[in-house]
């Protein structure tokens, strides 16, 4: 499928150009449902797709992933390893690659209601020379789980911009791709991981090495998912780099989910799609060169953690402009998935920029603006080398009255000079009005059984603290209301667990819990957090007088503990009265209802259900609201 895109973008003050890129998308994959074969642990959806032929010039290439709750179905459970692979260019003559070029962990999708939905992004422009023409492409969802009950449905976008390229690509090697044993001393894993050596093209004036590597596996050391080792990358036999395969997922942006999804792993998270490795390598051309990947020496009894690992080289020619700034993305304000954490945003916007130009790219012109509000301006002035990106925050804060509005950021002038591809100048993002607050709010804020990781704070814009809780002054299963008077400005409101396990999680049911709501001195909720946040939260508000504030219109809902042998409590805090149903059905068959309780002109309460009667099993509380499920949380019985 192949659909096209025209992006009129703007002029920009006196003497801005008035430009059209163009964005192509080819959609391999639209709403496909994806199940396992729980017969051998992987299942295949081979697409064929059509690319730009190979005469045009491709710019960029964004694959964009997007998955739902398929149609009569529930999300599936379980943290699985799914594959976006070339499998065939040339159409069905052609050559067979089985080039991996994405890599995602799906997420524990257990307690997702139907109507979720959830959207990642990657670039893979460097896999452009074999984008081209008729290519097959497969998603492979691996797996064991139930495949008549749950799955995916999964979009695979690839958004293409039509343009000159930073630099031709000469060549691509795929120099590993294996899963690999780690600590088996009979078969160890450097006996796969051998040195690489290669004949760069005449053509070859740099490359890049890009690799995709996560960790898998459980031995009695937790590995390779859940233990920190380090990887050597050795360039012509020198060692160029060493990285802690590791990453923090108390900050995922998909949160929360039904499992494990806050503990630390190995290079990935539940719910991620993983962004590669990438190093700038030097080659001669002509030139023979060396790549050696080597991981930390590991040696356990009974060994079973796997390091999956698939790594190519790409050799490109000369770098077309010496001066060539790229704007890769508006991080705040956004309203896209991967950004949730960090708004709506009424403060200072946050880009991401790339240096595609030859010289360091040292200064440049950012011009920014909300519709209808006056166009602010930065001279920007650094150090990006070639290739590398930088996250940038403007200095000027932004708000409109407006509920919703177009935030546009455009880029110029890199190193005072004529940009040599300014098609990638400009972005738009939306822009969601962060919510107004009245001058005199309260912080309820109640702990939970272990408040010596927990702090809060309001600061403005500029990290200027207003108001500040540390754990020093927190007690276990304490509420606190701290009421405060602020002036007109935007604020950020930040409460952080150093466990990374927020006020709440379900595996930690011994640490209780707790939560957290922003309320007007009447009572009312302005804004309710989900108390299973793991690491942090950072919300923005804005205080403006003249301008009402809305009190929020969902309940809060949390049922605790998720893990029992029998007794749960759901609690419930909303603004205004409704009818409630509460629903406890068995998670296979949600149709088997084995409670059900009405509550009539409900606002706030607490309530306990003893399930102890029943079986060892898995069940949902289910709330409903004029007969939509506004709630949804599975429940670990007598596990």
């Amino acid at each position: 499928m192949k659909q096209l895109l025209l992006v009129a973008l703007f002029c920009l003050g006196t003497g801005g150009n008035l430009f059209a890129q163009q964005i192509h998308h080819v959609v391999s994959h639209k709403g496909e449902t994806v199940v396992t074969d729980p017969s051998k642990g992987t299942n295949s959806y081979p697409r064929w797709a059509v690319f730009p032929d190979r005469e045009e010039d491709i710019r960029s290439v964004i694959l964009r992933l997007t998955f739902e709750c398929p149609d009569g179905m529930r999300c599936a459970d379980w943290d699985y390893l799914d594959y976006v692979i070339v499998k065939q260019t040339g159409g069905v003559r052609g050559d067979t690659l089985n080039y991996e070029i994405a890599r995602m962990l799906t997420p524990y999708g257990g307690r997702f209601r139907d109507e979720w939905k959830f959207d990642w992004k990657v670039d893979v422009t460097d896999f452009n020379s074999i984008l081209r023409d008729s290519v097959l492409i497969d998603y492979v969802h691996t797996g064991y789980e139930d495949n008549k009950t749950r799955g995916w449905k999964v979009t695979v976008d690839f958004e293409i911009m039509k343009g000159s390229p930073v630099a031709e690509p000469a060549a691509i090697h795929k120099v590993y791709d294996g899963i690999y044993d780690y600590g088996n001393e009979e078969n160890p894993i450097e006996s796969h991981l051998k040195p690489v050596t290669i004949k760069a093209t005449p053509e070859t004036v740099f490359a890049r090495l890009k690799l995709h590597h996560t960790g898998h596996g459980m031995d009695r050391n937790g590995c390779g998912e859940f233990c920190d080792k380090y990887r050597d990358i050795k360039w012509n036999g020198n060692l160029i780099n060493r990285k802690n395969i590791w990453m923090a997922c108390g900050e995922n942006p998909l949160y929360p989910q039904a499992g494990t999804w806050i503990f630390d792993r190995a290079n990935w998270c539940p719910g991620y799609l993983l962004q590669p490795d990438e190093y700038q390598l030097a080659v001669t051309p002509g030139a023979d060169y060396t790549l050696d990947v080597d991981m930390e020496p590991y040696t356990t009894d009974n060994p079973s953690a796997q390091e999956h690992i698939t790594a190519y080289i790409i050799e490109y020619a000369k770098v077309a402009a010496r001066n060539d700034v790229t704007l890769t993305d508006i991080l705040s304000p956004s309203d896209e998935a991967g950004h949730g954490r960090e708004n709506p945003n009424g403060g200072l916007p946050v880009i991401r920029v790339k240096n595609n130009g030859e010289n360091p790219l040292r200064s440049m012109l950012v011009k920014y603006f909300i519709g209808g509000e006056k166009q602010k301006t930065f001279k920007w002035k650094g150090n990006i080398p070639f290739g590398e990106t930088a996250v940038i925050t403007l200095p000027e804060e932004i708000f409109s009255a407006k509920d919703s509005a177009v935030f546009t950021v455009a880029l110029s002038r890199p190193n005072g000079k004529k940009d040599g591809f300014p098609g990638d100048n400009s972005k738009t993002s939306t822009y969601k009005r962060p919510d107004i607050f009245p001058k005199d709010i309260v912080v309820y804020f109640k702990t939970n059984k272990n408040p010596g990781q927990n702090s809060y704070r309001i600061t403005d814009s500029f990290d200027n603290i207003l108001f500040e809780k540390d754990s020093t002054s927190l007690k276990p299963d304490t509420l606190y209301r701290d009421t405060l008077a602020l002036p007109d400005g935007n604020y950020i409101f930040t409460t952080e667990d150093r466990a990374g396990n927020g006020l709440e999680f379900w595996y930690h049911t011994k640490e209780g819990r707790g939560s957290v709501k922003l309320l007007d001195t009447l009572g009312q909720a302005i804004r309710q957090f989900e108390s299973d946040f793991g690491s942090s939260i950072r919300y923005n508000f804005t205080v403006k007088q003249g301008m009402p504030y809305r009190i929020d219109p969902e309940p809060s809902i949390a049922v605790f503990p998720a893990r029992t042998d029998g007794p749960v409590t759901l609690d419930y805090f909303a603004n205004t009265e409704e009818d409630v149903k509460v629903l406890i059905t068995e998670q296979e068959n949600e149709d088997h209802i084995l409670e059900e309780h009405h509550y009539t002109k409900l606002s706030r309460g607490s309530f306990t259900y003893d399930l102890s009667y029943l079986p060892k099993m898995r069940c949902y509380i289910r709330v409903l609201v004029k007969g939509k499920e506004i709630f949804k949380n599975r429940i670990r019985l007598k596990e």
